[in-house]
């Protein structure tokens, strides 16, 4: 895991060299690919993004994308990540209470 990074997930052995192949393939932002997301952008990409599931590395599941592009896209998977905690923690059942005897 990278100093500062909040994943999940472990980066692969070679990341550097996977990351360097996903920025040479796409030099400008991909941001528009994706369900969602207003583009093209046409700024220079800096960053690998995962487009599928974080521990899915391969090549075509990744694209490049700008800075700013790439913060909003992880700032919208941390509230969604956040919000299905909510709502799990909101709508679990009720545990009846400890001193409570059931009977039959």
């Amino acid at each position: 895991m990278s100093r500062g990074s909040w994943r999940t997930t472990p980066l692969p052995n070679g990341w550097g060299r996977l990351r360097a192949s996903v920025l040479m393939r796409d030099p400008i932002c991909r941001w528009g690919v994706l369900p969602g997301e207003d583009g093209p952008c046409h700024m220079p990409s800096t960053t690998s993004d995962h487009m599928g599931p974080p521990d899915d590395h391969r090549i075509e599941m990744m694209r490049g994308l700008c800075d700013p592009h790439h913060r909003r896209r992880s700032g919208r998977q941390g509230q969604a990540a956040r919000t299905a905690q909510y709502r799990a923690q909101k709508f679990r059942p009720k545990e009846p209470h400890p001193g409570f005897i059931r009977e039959g």
